[in-house]
């Protein structure tokens, strides 16, 4: 379900200068109005049950229903695109450099983010001020790269993603419940390309997570890593004390620099959020071990562009 941010996000795009050439939405069975808001702001809307609602599918239908342009932008509901240079500056970024398949946009907390919300997202690489770019990587160094070596490539986010189009249109997200950006950004760099960060596009887009709904999101991740790239996030309790301690850290580091959002509260209240954070990793570390995805038949870029 949308909701208000929701609709936010559709008046941003709306605005955007100039503005996309299709919207289109694909709603899981939401009852707030969401449908109704979508098709009000002129955006296609497809349905699918709740309960079939998977990830890289769900943006695959969503992308087929589009028509045929240069580039194709994937949001969240609740990210809400500022300014009305969004879209304009993913386009540009593809535009001027043949080497990059996909770009992400920055993320920046939300204007009400909580203290931990905003110290959790500009922590994130995706917060970054600078553009920056990953790749393109020569594949015998990809074959060298063991599954810690390719966490720290796969610098793409479903958040705020854009795509050469021609590109996705023979690529696609993998058949995945979770993880597609991951797994298309893992592609892409096999088929040779380049991945973007570009700062000039900002979106909104922050999570108040309480202890339950942080445990599930990043055992989610962790069980991800273990099962699709055969990585242990957090191998033993020995790293989830370490984890916890380096997430005190960091919060206390964002605190320092933020006094206005320091209290007795907010101390506690990123020892148990953190806490909760890292064990749900470890719990999600647990189990059989995958091994790196197959790979998959990428066009590179001297083979799109002939």
């Amino acid at each position: 379900m949308g909701g208000a941010r929701f609709r936010e996000c559709l008046d941003a795009l709306v605005a955007q200068e100039p503005p996309p050439a299709a919207l289109v939405v694909v709603d899981s069975g939401s009852t707030d109005g969401t449908v109704e808001a979508a098709r009000d702001a002129g955006a296609r809307v497809l349905s699918v049950r709740r309960e079939d609602f998977r990830h890289g599918p769900t943006r695959n239908l969503g992308f087929e229903a589009l028509p045929d342009t240069d580039v194709v932008v994937f949001l969240v509901q609740d990210a809400v695109p500022v300014g009305t240079g969004f879209l304009a500056a993913l386009a540009d970024a593809l535009a001027s450099d043949p080497a990059l398949g996909a770009v992400t946009a920055r993320q920046v907390p939300p204007r009400d983010a909580s203290a931990l919300t905003r110290s959790t997202v500009e922590r994130s690489p995706f917060h970054g001020a600078t553009a920056e770019r990953t790749g393109p990587v020569p594949r015998d160094e990809l074959a060298r790269l063991g599954p810690s070596g390719w966490r720290g490539l796969l610098r793409l986010d479903s958040i705020a993603l854009a795509v050469r189009r021609p590109l996705f249109d023979r690529t696609r997200f993998r058949e995945t419940d979770f993880g597609e950006d991951a797994l298309l950004a893992y592609d892409l760099l096999w088929g040779g390309w380049a991945l973007g960060h570009v700062p000039a596009a900002v979106v909104e887009h922050g999570h108040e997570y309480d202890e339950a709904s942080v445990a599930a999101r990043y055992e989610q991740d962790a069980r991800f890593f273990r099962e699709r790239f055969g990585l242990r996030v957090r191998p033993g309790l020995l790293s989830v004390v370490k984890g916890w301690a380096a997430e005190r850290r960091a919060d206390r580091r964002w605190l320092a620099a933020h006094p206005e959002h320091r209290s007795a509260d907010v101390a506690r209240r990123s020892a148990s959020l953190r806490w909760a954070q890292v064990l749900a990793q470890y719990r999600g570390s647990r189990g059989a071990l995958g091994t790196l995805p197959e790979r998959r038949d990428v066009p590179g870029p001297a083979e799109l562009a002939a």
